[in-house]
């Protein structure tokens, strides 16, 4: 997979099809490959991009400072991403979470020709849930065994075997300003329950002042539940929506079971005719 420099940092990416662009995005601190089955069929009509976001399991670069969320860090990544690949304006797809391209759409809509989103998480479950995973470990580890520790956890473990250099600029961290940091962006989250999707700033107005063309399809469990996709629906204006295309039985009885990088397959697939019928519907 080529790499980008921006923002004097190594964002890692895959580009896949040719035609009108779209650029995906996951959530979690999942790497872009979790991705690969929606991105594969889009790529069939579509230039798709898929992308490592700094901080996750995929290969781009570390970044630990800043005054913002991280949401929005990761938003201004992919605007330099964008800008790089010169795919302005772009289709941008996210799922899950869904606190990255809205920040896009709001700070940069010139970038953006249509906006995808789906299983988006909101309420009081995923702002005390999520920063369970996507901050307390790294905490902890930093705390108890410094920066070394941090290395050692299975999420930047992965990342360093995807990039090597990753374990160097982990280790020349200050394991204080990293714990610093990290609880920081954490505020983001568990603050966040009364706004429309959790760990992302944006307010009621703002998802309003949104006008690019949008659909989002809701979700079916306690962290993307389906009232969530309901809500942004109502905000932006003229907005598609999408009854989930995975239902709350299949979730008690598969997602559950199988680790997600294996089950966003199953996601991907659903949502790639969605989403491909909305570019075509679009893209006047």
């Amino acid at each position: 997979m080529p790499d980008v420099l921006i923002n004097g940092v190594s964002i890692r990416y895959e580009e896949r099809g040719r035609g009108v662009p779209v650029v995906l995005t996951p959530g979690g601190r999942w790497g872009g490959y979790v991705m690969n089955r929606v991105a594969t069929e889009l790529a069939k009509e579509f230039r798709v991009i898929t992308w490592d976001r700094p901080n996750t399991d995929g290969g781009s670069g570390i970044v630990t400072d800043g005054e913002v969320s991280e949401a929005d860090i990761w938003s201004d990544f992919l605007a330099g991403l964008i800008r790089k690949l010169d795919l302005a304006p772009c289709y941008v797809g996210e799922y899950a979470g869904c606190r990255t391209t809205p920040l896009l759409c709001l700070k940069y809509p010139e970038l953006v020709k249509g906006l995808m989103l789906a299983w988006p998480s909101g309420g009081e479950v995923p702002a005390e849930r999520l920063p369970k995973n996507m901050y307390r470990p790294y905490m902890r580890a930093a705390l108890r065994e410094g920066m070394a520790g941090v290395c050692e956890t299975p999420m930047y473990a992965t990342a360093i075997r995807a990039n090597p250099s990753i374990r160097d600029q982990l280790l020349s961290l200050d394991p204080v300003q990293f714990v610093r940091q990290l609880g920081y962006w954490e505020a983001f989250f568990t603050t966040s329950a009364d706004l429309p999707t959790a760990g992302c700033r944006a307010g009621d107005e703002q998802w309003a002042s949104i006008r690019h063309p949008a659909i989002v399809t809701g979700g079916a469990d306690p962290i993307h539940p389906t009232i969530t996709a309901q809500r942004i629906h109502k905000l932006i204006p003229g907005c598609h929506y999408h009854d989930p295309v995975v239902s709350l039985e299949e979730w008690d009885k598969l997602f559950n079971v199988i680790p997600y990088p294996k089950v966003s397959d199953l996601q991907g697939e659903r949502i790639a005719p969605v989403w491909l019928n909305f570019i075509k519907e679009t893209n006047t």
